[in-house]
């Protein structure tokens, strides 16, 4: 029987490609494969699941996942003795997002996206997470004809069958003032600080009756980011309806899912969101800015935006929150979007058809 290894520099609970990575394993080994995992670092849990260098570069298949640089996995496509070699492009986010707070990472992505094209040389065929990713791959010399496109695997049907924190999500909703929510790590290119403008126009206009709600885990690298961003609110005395819970367990996430009016979304790049589609399955509807993978994900009639407008989200949103017909409209165009291009058996269909098709050739 083939063996398939799947490739990826880190192996972690609870990081998007390390639950398509993980998905992709039990899916596969459901389907009878004989698939392997090779990581460089990982957690004591997926031992069991991890093999050895020497052992991924006998694999017939490698399936390499890109998000960063990595130089043990570019030297394990050069040394690979099988015919396939997939390359699983996340993106590299652009290098103009973090030069200015940490030089050092600032290199690793540039390196990261320079690493791209010799793996692109190196991979026999692609799969991109989103049309946005796919377009980098061609430009940078993927054959399009090799080239297919299959959103990330998630957990959002976890999310979904999950038991809200009722503590929580009594407590979200006892006050009158609506939630408006994001949820993503704290980094510079999910643009915190736009999500503070924001919420400063807002209140500018209409007064403190919102609170603004941004669920994420922060970085070390950036806390030069995160004092300035700190700056902006205390200069506009926005502490009581600005919140930062960090990272939280699922039940209390189901929780202020569901107690929020709306979904704002104003970064500035996302190789795809798994949170808007989150968003969209609990029935959140999506203001965004429609930058890089965003509109995309987000699908037909959500209330996207091409410029980087405060005053124009600020209206946006009081508006939504006004008028229920408009709001239940994108509520359910959400829905429709995550049921037809993203429930997880049509993610499953189509990720095992995709890699027939490979082997076949």
């Amino acid at each position: 029987m083939k063996l398939l290894v799947i490739a990826v520099p880190t192996l972690v609970s609870g990081d998007a490609i390390g639950n398509d990575v993980m998905i992709e394993y039990r899916l596969l080994k459901n389907e009878g494969h004989n698939i392997k995992i090779f990581a460089e670092n990982y957690q004591e849990q997926f031992s069991e699941f991890v093999c050895s260098f020497e052992e991924a570069i006998k694999a017939d298949i490698v399936f390499y996942h890109h998000g960063i640089y990595w130089a043990l996995g570019e030297k394990l496509l050069k040394k690979h003795k099988g015919k396939i070699r997939i390359l699983r492009y996340h993106n590299v986010t652009p290098v103009e997002f973090f030069k200015k707070y940490s030089p050092d990472l600032a290199n690793i992505v540039e390196i990261g996206r320079q690493q791209t094209r010799r793996l692109i040389k190196l991979s026999t065929h692609f799969l991109a997470d989103s049309n946005y990713n796919a377009q980098e791959l061609l430009s940078d010399g993927a054959s399009s004809k090799l080239c297919k496109i299959l959103a990330p695997f998630h957990h959002v049907d976890e999310l979904i069958s999950a038991e809200s924190d009722i503590m929580r999500l009594e407590y979200l909703t006892k006050g009158k003032k609506p939630n408006i929510l994001f949820v993503g790590r704290q980094v510079p290119n999910k643009g915190m600080h736009h999500f503070i403008y924001v919420a400063k126009e807002y209140t500018r206009f209409f007064g403190k009756k919102a609170n603004f709600i941004w669920i994420g885990g922060k970085d070390p690298t950036f806390e030069l980011y995160y004092e300035e961003v700190q700056g902006i609110i205390n200069k506009n005395n926005l502490d009581d309806i600005i919140s930062f819970p960090g990272k939280i367990p699922i039940n209390e996430l189901k929780s202020y899912y569901l107690s929020s009016s709306i979904f704002l979304v104003i970064s500035e790049h996302e190789g795809f969101g798994v949170p808007i589609i989150e968003a969209q399955a609990l029935g959140v509807p999506i203001v965004a800015l429609n930058r890089a993978a965003v509109g995309d994900t987000a699908g037909d009639d959500q209330l996207l935006f091409d410029d980087i407008d405060y005053e124009r989200f600020a209206v946006a949103i009081e508006v939504l929150l006004n008028n229920t017909d408009y709001r239940l409209k994108l509520i359910e165009k959400g829905k429709e979007n995550f049921n037809k291009r993203f429930e997880k058996s049509i993610l499953e269909k189509n990720f095992i058809e995709i890699l027939m098709g490979v082997l076949k050739r």
